[in-house]
């Protein structure tokens, strides 16, 4: 590809920020549209004055040789570290130790989660805080329609959804592409995550919780991972607590103090079939502070496995974690493989 070749990518996640990388290394004119203020999509990070916590995507794995080398190249730029936590599984009654995990490396961004795709972003040029709402063809040239300023000045010869099914399938309603259908054959669901701050140390047996029964799937020590820092006098702890997709789904639209009211409930009731904390007299104080944030499209109820899709005659694509089997892996390797298929398509 030459610069001649112009590419637009909706969605700054780790997908499109993948996609554009390799484009512009091959010599494409990129352009990626976000619709919050910074990039990171499930990678994200919650920052407050006092506090900061990863309220999406957890951790990492790297089983695939190019997303391990790509991983290794954030650890040397100091934007990711492995992380080794106390990993429990609780059954509803009991915790157990997790099986067959001695062999599983985890890696979390470093200072905090986000820190991977600002690297990535750093080289590229990123349009933030514009809601795509519409893309359509002019003279053969795709437009794109932003929310908040209208049509964006550009000219693009090829347009990349990076964002869930969903949204990619509605923007592609106004289009002639057959990708529609993909879109809309896959379901996804949604996550309440609730973030806790509390000015005392939580003396339980685990760093992060696989939860087997009840509301609750994951809930994790978000300061125990490398490089978090609390800004407080005392000791203090950080969580992050996942509803499943089942109950999130119930209660989608439900009101969110409630939410995270249940929430914590769930919360201080497993906590309390922890011998360690029975005896504690702070077992049950509230946090100091909390956040809850709903994550609409957290995962897929099936994923798919195709890695990603390309409408040749239409020049138009799809990639991210739902087209290539979820998790961080799946879609930087997503996006890499989809520019890689412009890159040949347009030689």
């Amino acid at each position: 590809m030459t610069s001649s070749n112009s590419v637009a990518i909706i969605g700054a996640g780790i997908a499109g920020l993948s996609c554009a990388t390799a484009l512009q290394n091959a010599g494409a004119e990129v352009t990626l549209f976000e619709k919050s203020r910074g990039v990171s999509g499930r990678l994200s990070t919650r920052v407050t004055d006092y506090w900061q916590c990863d309220h999406g995507a957890q951790y990492f794995t790297a089983r695939d040789s190019l997303f391990h080398d790509e991983v290794q190249r954030w650890i040397d730029h100091a934007v990711a570290q492995e992380w080794q936590p106390l990993l429990k599984v609780f059954d509803g009654y009991t915790f157990l130790k997790k099986d067959n995990d001695s062999n599983t490396t985890r890696y979390v961004g470093y200072p905090k989660n986000n820190a991977p795709a600002k690297f990535l972003a750093k080289e590229l040029h990123v349009v933030s805080e514009t809601t795509v709402v519409g893309i359509h063809k002019q003279a053969g040239k795709w437009l794109i329609n932003g929310m908040e300023h209208g049509i964006y000045p550009g000219r693009f010869d090829d347009v990349i959804l990076a964002i869930p099914a969903p949204q990619a399938g509605t923007l592609l309603k106004n289009t002639t592409s057959d990708l529609l259908h993909i879109c809309n054959a896959v379901i996804m669901r949604p996550c309440f995550a609730l973030m806790l701050q509390y000015d005392y140390t939580i003396p339980c047996q685990f760093d992060g919780l696989f939860i087997q029964a009840g509301l609750l799937s994951w809930v994790a020590r978000d300061s125990a991972k490398p490089g978090r820092k609390v800004a407080s006098s005392r000791s203090s702890d950080v969580w992050v607590l996942h509803a499943t997709a089942e109950w999130s789904a119930l209660h989608v639209n439900d009101d969110r103090e409630r939410i995270a009211q249940i929430m914590l409930s769930e919360f201080n009731h497993l906590l309390m079939v922890d011998a360690s904390i029975q005896a504690s007299a702070h077992a049950l104080i509230a946090p100091k502070s909390q956040s809850l944030h709903r994550w609409l499209y957290a995962d897929a109820e099936k994923y798919l496995t195709d890695i990603c899709h390309y409408d040749t005659s239409q020049r138009i694509g799809i990639c991210g974690d739902w087209t290539n089997g979820g998790k961080v892996q799946g879609a930087w390797l997503s996006g890499l493989h989809l520019a890689k298929q412009l890159i040949t398509e347009h030689k």
